[in-house]
């Protein structure tokens, strides 16, 4: 129950700070969204079992801002997100929220960029929110439905 009620409240700040982790986004669940979430755990599951732990994803996290971190400074500003972004072969970059929205969302010092730790943090939260049934692992399902979520812009109206 205590995990349940933690989720819940985790929940709705999770998913504006899943917005900054720039991991593959699904432009459907059922299409790109299973190729998207596929790559993704080949590229972080490190046991080859097919879902991600919490562990694998926030290694995966970590060498995503290492790699996002163009000029090594620790930060990651939204020029430095974009650039990575446009590296990526499993995304739709022009679905998804822009980069500078994205930091703004978990950039808890307000300095604009996003540091090592904020990232770390908004992490963690995706990864809680995105394991739909509770269970410590994300699966492809999961992987697929939660990008698509959390890190798509909204219709326009």
């Amino acid at each position: 129950m205590h995990h349940r009620l933690h989720h819940h409240v985790l929940k709705p700040l999770a998913v504006a700070l899943a917005a900054l982790l720039g991991l593959a986004v699904a432009t459907s669940v059922a299409a790109a969204g299973t190729e998207s979430a596929e790559a993704e755990i080949l590229a972080m599951d490190k046991n080859g079992d097919g879902v991600l732990t919490a562990a694998e994803h926030g290694v995966g996290a970590r060498t995503m801002f290492v790699t996002m971190d163009g000029n090594q400074d620790g930060r990651v500003t939204a020029a430095e997100m974009d650039t990575y972004q446009t590296k990526r072969t499993v995304r739709d970059a022009a679905k998804e929220k822009p980069s500078a929205e994205k930091i703004r969302m978990v950039d808890t010092d307000g300095d604009g960029a996003l540091s090592a730790e904020e990232h770390r943090t908004a992490s963690q939260k995706m990864f809680i929110t995105m394991d739909a049934d509770g269970d410590g692992t994300l699966s492809k399902a999961e992987l697929a439905t939660g990008h698509a979520k959390m890190l798509l812009k909204k219709p326009a109206k």
